[in-house]
């Protein structure tokens, strides 16, 4: 399989599991609708540029009882992840949303440019207790666009203002931006940022996670952070047999030197159809270690 889409985790765009319509493209012709309870691949568009949409979602904090997961309230600045990482176990969750885990979870952005006046109305509201927060559950805060929306930092302004607690893991050393809040949230002990770091191999993060920061400036983050006086370590994951299993060490050894406080690390998580578009990933950028990885998962 040949590589479509430069700069995409995705080639291509599944069906999403709940229509029953599928959309299966013939030579010749544009499009055939199709009904049949029987998923049938989709043709990705032609036009891959990313496509940014309104959220109107009523509320900002989510919250969730999965033992899985570290913390039970979570804020999502946006849905979707232009990170493009291709194994993220989050692309299901578009499905939702009437979209493909595919590069529609890359590629049309829901934007929820009322966050930070959401999040406030929380706090504000009797009865309010403090609650550690997670930022982000099912996207990154710093993903591309919030270099121009700045979404992520008017939620960060909002939580400092009230001292509430949060807990940030990333991708992108455009973490550092936020530093003034963050000491602010530090100076009472309320915050700890967290970077991902999946591989040192520039080369294996430029395709299979496309638009995130590279590791060198995440270690850089990192060193940033920390000579802020803001807690932060670092997240080794997804840990994926075969492909970046042997780097542990390294990578912890590099976060440490950068001044990493703390580290943890998850395994790989493919949900749903995430499975089967890793292993499209596989077959495009390593088919020679394509059997050998998922075997191994």
């Amino acid at each position: 399989m040949k590589q479509v889409f430069k700069g995409r985790g995705s080639q291509s765009n599944p069906s999403n599991r709940f229509n029953r319509q599928r959309i299966e493209y013939e030579a010749g012709e544009e499009f055939r609708p199709v009904l049949s309870d029987i998923p049938l691949p989709v043709v990705p568009p032609k036009n891959c540029s990313t496509e940014y949409i309104k959220d109107t979602s009523a509320s900002v904090i989510a919250t969730n009882n999965s033992p899985d997961v570290g913390f039970d309230a979570s804020i999502n600045p946006y849905r979707g992840c232009e990170h493009g990482c291709a194994y993220c176990y989050a692309r299901p969750t578009h499905e939702y949303l009437g979209f493909s885990a595919g590069i529609d979870f890359e590629q049309k952005i829901l934007v929820k440019h009322r966050a930070p006046e959401l999040l406030r109305s929380a706090p504000e509201r009797p009865g309010w207790k403090g609650r550690l927060l997670g930022m982000s559950g099912v996207t990154d805060p710093y993903q591309p666009v919030e270099r121009r929306l700045g979404i992520t930092r008017s939620c960060l302004a909002v939580l400092a203002e009230f001292r509430n607690p949060v807990n940030i893991v990333t991708k992108n050393a455009l973490v550092t931006r936020d530093i003034d809040h963050l000491q602010e949230l530090a100076r009472f002990n309320a915050v700890r940022v967290t970077l991902s770091i999946t591989t040192l191999d520039r080369k294996l993060q430029g395709t299979m996670e496309p638009r995130t920061s590279t590791p060198k400036n995440r270690l850089e983050a990192i060193r940033t952070l920390s000579e802020a006086g803001i807690p932060v370590g670092v997240n080794v994951a997804p840990v994926i047999p075969g492909l970046n299993d042997n780097e542990i060490p390294a990578i912890l050894k590099a976060a440490a030197e950068a001044g990493a406080e703390h580290a943890v690390y998850l395994m790989v998580r493919l949900p749903l159809g995430v499975a089967d578009l890793f292993e499209e990933w596989l077959e495009v950028h390593m088919p020679e270690r394509k059997q050998k990885v998922m075997a191994r998962i």
